[in-house]
């Protein structure tokens, strides 16, 4: 529609200053070589463009041209008198991979690498953090610091999760090399490395499973959205919606409830099953009392309690093995054929525990540079509460709090993490931001609000960044 106005237009109505804005427009109509137009019929719009055509055919240009011309724009339009408003209308959010290269311009002038991991290192931002939430995070608020656990501590402070950096050694084992349990495995024969390996305790995931528990307090994603809209009508004074909303989440809590409690009996009548059918498979041979004792402790060992909760798919692995050893592949074959039916529901009941609320573990990089450090060195004791530490690093003027190798389990079970608290919003970036310098001082997780930045000196970038 633009460039038919543009080849039809007679007479043309100058923008006023036009001739003091020509190298916006022509960075805006794709002649200044640092964009690219993609449009055939550029000349065109060109031509009447230069001219001065009216205003009102600006925004029509945003679907001809392309993303790089969009962006020229979008940051130089405050230099065209009359033009700012339309392309500000059409405009909400500049593509990712727009953003991207934009950041990577702003990122030559002061020479960053760039690729936006390394580049995010260059900027003092670390990896490997989450935070747990049932929506789509643009920007973290102050405002609403606290609102999902009503916490004192995250009233002050934005709270992630990670995986423990250096957690204690004694922690890294499962068991001691010396134990029963170790003993049996090299009678077993089973080689060195091995037994090492299913002796590691891995660590890996503990932050994201954390992030995870907290994203579903509150409810499903479901729950929370209908309550949020049932709040919002009855602020209205709208009781007619407020009434609809509010019996949409008391429907969704309970057929959630509904299909919990299914899963809960599911997974206890397949776990019976199972534990019933290994035990006949294991014990249907007549042995000599000492014979029979011997087994029953291998038996303990090899299936202490609660086994079925806490072993990991190698170990579940490795346990079927010796059971067709111990029953014979024919006894076996039944106990076998529940175990892995067990494992299915199980499977499933850890699956809805993580995602049936709807949950977003957000993976997110985080920058600082004068943390206060505590650790807990793995003591679920707590002598001093994150509350009155967050209240120390905000006295002493520290930029963040880490609190390594402890226990912070939200809603989900308690496991070694390390836990990091800023108090900027703009500390805070989405693992996925360009990481563009110029626009350090943002709080939009992705940096990705409009073309910021576009144009700025490299002074003027590392001022930003400053």
């Amino acid at each position: 529609r633009a460039v038919e106005r543009a080849q039809t237009s007679k007479s043309v109505v100058p923008i006023p200053g036009i001739r003091q804005a020509s190298e916006a427009l022509q960075g805006f109509i794709g002649f200044d070589p640092r964009y690219s137009v993609m449009d055939p019929e550029a000349e065109s719009l060109a031509s009447a463009y230069r001219g001065g055509e009216s205003a009102s055919v600006i925004s029509d240009l945003v679907g001809a041209l392309s993303p790089f011309a969009y962006a020229s724009a979008m940051s130089k339009m405050g230099q065209i008198p009359g033009a700012s408003m339309a392309v500000k209308r059409g405009s909400t959010r500049i593509p990712p991979e727009l953003n991207l290269q934009m950041a990577r311009e702003q990122a030559e002038k002061i020479g960053q690498d760039p690729s936006p991991l390394a580049r995010s290192h260059q900027q003092g931002y670390e990896h490997g953090w989450y935070h747990g939430t049932t929506g789509d995070i643009e920007r973290f608020r102050k405002d609403l610091l606290g609102e999902s656990t009503g916490a004192e501590s995250a009233k002050k402070g934005f709270f992630f999760a990670r995986d423990p950096q250096n957690p204690p050694a004694h922690m890294l084992t499962k068991a001691p090399s010396d134990s029963k349990s170790i003993e049996l495995l090299r009678r077993l024969g089973i080689p060195e490395d091995q037994i090492a390996k299913l002796n590691t305790v891995s660590m890996a995931g503990h932050g994201a499973e954390t992030a995870s528990g907290y994203s579903l307090l509150g409810g499903s994603r479901e729950y929370k959205e209908a309550m949020r809209k049932s709040n919002a009508a009855l602020k209205k004074g709208n009781l007619t919606e407020y009434s609809r909303e509010l019996e949409k989440a008391e429907d969704i809590a309970l057929s959630e409830q509904r299909y919990r409690q299914r899963l809960v009996a599911r997974f206890g009548e397949a776990r019976d099953e199972m534990l019933d059918s290994i035990q006949k498979a294991i014990y249907s041979k007549q042995l000599p009392q000492n014979e029979a004792e011997e087994l029953d402790k291998k038996v303990k060992e090899l299936m202490p309690y609660g086994w079925y909760t806490n072993y990991s798919p190698e170990q579940i692995k490795a346990l079927k093995k010796e059971i067709t050893d111990l029953a014979g592949e024919k006894q076996a074959e039944s106990a076998l054929n529940k175990l892995d039916k067990f494992m299915s529901v199980r499977n499933e009941s850890q699956l809805a525990d993580k995602t049936l609320g709807g949950s977003n573990v957000m993976p997110v990089a985080l920058r600082y540079k004068n943390p206060l450090i505590y650790d807990f060195q793995g003591s679920t004791y707590r002598d001093t509460t994150y509350s009155d530490l967050v209240d120390q690093a905000i006295r002493q003027g520290n930029d963040a709090l880490i609190l390594k190798n402890t226990y912070d389990p939200g809603a989900s079970r308690a496991q070694l993490v390390d836990v990091g608290v800023v108090f900027n919003p703009n500390q805070i970036r989405s693992k996925f931001a360009a990481f563009d310098p110029a626009r350090m001082k943002e709080s939009d997780i992705l940096a990705g609000v409009g073309a910021l930045g576009a144009g700025l000196t490299a002074p003027e970038v590392i001022q930003q960044i400053n």
